[in-house]
């Protein structure tokens, strides 16, 4: 064989951290009582514009707190995340994950976690895992604003940036010093991964299925890429380290392929797929800040 065009190589790999990196049902749902209780307490908020306001935030902003800022609230973000989630049963909910960190370790590629969260949450959820020491870096809530500040976007912490803003996943690939086309974005949320593949990434759902997310795959679980997706761990044809593997009278046979992933609209490997309205149903329960 001797050119593969048409093959998908990646470079780099963006990671999901709540939902997709791990899965613990519990925390979503302590998360969304965090989030309404803070609403409730330190923003005078009346209960029964709560969870309207929560979904209405997030559905339009990407996050319940990017709404409450854009619409005027006053949020000390330090305090908003030791509410949200600082309270979190870390240590009872997380532990370590041999077998995830054996996949990652087996991954070739740079790999960051890409999160609305803050540092201190993604920091102590990979520590718990055990695999903090396997990410090149935490693109996250902090750096995110850092960034924005530093460009001028933001000003007096206005505006919030996160996923699924096509600023957000700018910065994201200028952060992990890569380029959209080769880079591999996975996320559980379809209005994120939809984010991603807009901005030319290789979008991967994971957790759920959708007729209507634009993305490339969809996958129950990051585990399910080795078979979905082995471009991950593929070598390309025209990498330098190749040579010296084969032997001078070798030909063009002779050369690693992977078959590709085609870029696509849902690739489902078969699975059903749920309405769009289901997975913004599943996704509103975090409403995650």
């Amino acid at each position: 064989m001797a050119a593969h065009s048409h093959s998908y190589y990646p470079t780099c790999l963006l990671l999901d951290l709540d939902d997709t990196l791990y899965q613990v049902e519990e925390i979503p749902d302590i998360v969304r009582r965090n989030i309404q209780g803070y609403m409730r307490t330190k923003l005078n908020i009346s209960e029964d514009q709560i969870a309207p306001l929560c979904l209405e935030y997030y559905t339009k902003y990407g996050t319940t707190l990017a709404g409450l800022v854009a619409n005027g609230y006053s949020i000390d973000f330090n305090d908003w995340h030791a509410e949200v989630h600082g309270t979190l049963p870390y240590s009872r909910l997380l532990k370590r994950d041999e077998r995830m960190r054996e996949f990652l370790q087996s991954i070739p590629l740079p790999k960051y976690i890409f999160t609305n969260a803050d540092q201190k949450h993604a920091d102590t959820c990979l520590d718990l895992m055990g695999v903090a020491d396997l990410f090149q870096g935490i693109i996250c809530f902090e750096s995110l604003m850092e960034t924005g500040r530093k460009l001028g976007v933001v000003k007096d912490n206005k505006p919030v940036i996160c996923k699924p803003t096509q600023q957000a996943m700018e910065l994201a690939l200028e952060a992990a010093g890569a380029e959209a086309a080769t880079t591999v974005f996975c996320d559980d949320s379809t209005r994120n991964v939809s984010g991603g593949h807009a901005a030319g990434m290789f979008s991967v759902l994971v957790g759920r299925t959708s007729k209507d997310c634009d993305c490339d795959l969809q996958v129950p679980s990051l585990f399910a890429l080795k078979e979905d997706m082995p471009g991950l761990w593929a070598v390309p044809p025209s990498t330098k380290h190749l040579e010296g593997t084969r032997g001078a009278e070798a030909d063009d046979d002779d050369v690693l392929y992977v078959p590709p992933v085609a870029r696509g609209q849902g690739v489902m490997s078969g699975r059903t797929a749920e309405s769009a309205a289901d997975c913004r149903r599943r996704e509103v329960k975090v409403a995650a800040g």
